[in-house]
């Protein structure tokens, strides 16, 4: 009976999940004092490069929040005194690269205009017609 009992557990493996933090935890409390201050200088760069590159990405995200406030008060201008523009932009943010585009054209609009005019007058066509 006591055989059959071994026999339920695997040999040679965990009956608990091992994480990748006890893996890590484990290797650290098994270096020796060279390995550890190796290791404590090596995170101590890391931490340096990382702080670095969060203030790189932060002075990116605030450079195209201002370039893009710049360009919607330019649009507004362009708005306000020409009937037509086009404005195409890219910006380099802290997660990547927006491209935008602004466009303005009379032309549309008063396509837009012209289809809602021709629809109401086929709309008042039809109500006449029925009415006769």
């Amino acid at each position: 009976m006591n055989e059959d009992n071994d026999d339920l557990v695997p040999q040679g493996k965990s009956l608990f999940p091992v994480s990748a933090d006890d893996i890590i935890d484990n290797a650290l409390q098994n270096l020796d004092e060279r390995q550890a201050k190796e290791v404590n200088k090596k995170a101590a760069d890391e931490v340096v490069k990382l702080a670095v590159e969060k203030r790189k990405a932060e002075y990116r995200s605030d450079r195209a929040q201002e370039e893009m406030r710049n360009l919607i008060n330019n649009a507004n201008l362009l708005d306000q005194k020409v009937d037509d523009y086009k404005i195409n932009s890219t910006f380099e943010t802290a997660t990547g690269t927006t491209s935008v585009e602004i466009k303005k054209s009379r032309i549309n609009n008063l396509l837009i205009i012209c289809a809602i005019a021709l629809f109401i007058l086929l709309l008042v066509m039809v109500i006449l017609n029925k009415l006769m």
